[in-house]
């Protein structure tokens, strides 16, 4: 088993999806650019702010009351490493749902035929 195997099928040699896949996939890259730069160009100029940016928006208010329940005297700004790794977090798993599902599409095409 190479080290890009992922969730490997119990009795079979077969992996059902692969972390490089995952990863690369245009679901994820997608996802993650949808709440990612509606916000940040509305974080740097407030006349760019727009309604894409509203998924962003409420992942960073949702960290940042977190971050400052936890660590009140952090500056706004270092919000954005816990915003980042959740909109990664949120982009890889829709990925992998995205190329899970590709994945039992394409075997349940090849076994009609």
């Amino acid at each position: 088993m190479s080290n890009d195997d992922w969730l490997v099928l119990p009795g079979t040699d077969r992996t059902l999806v692969s972390i490089g896949r995952v990863v690369t996939s245009p679901a994820t890259i997608g996802t993650f650019v949808l709440l990612v730069v509606p916000f940040a160009l509305g974080w740097l100029k407030s006349a760019l702010f727009s309604p894409l940016a509203l998924p962003g928006y409420v992942l960073y208010g949702i960290g940042t009351a977190i971050g400052d329940a936890i660590a009140p005297r952090f500056d706004f700004w270092l919000y954005w490493i816990p915003f980042l790794a959740s909109c990664v977090g949120i982009s890889v798993t829709i990925g992998f749902g995205y190329e899970w599902w590709r994945e039992r599409a394409d075997d349940d095409s090849s076994e009609r035929l």
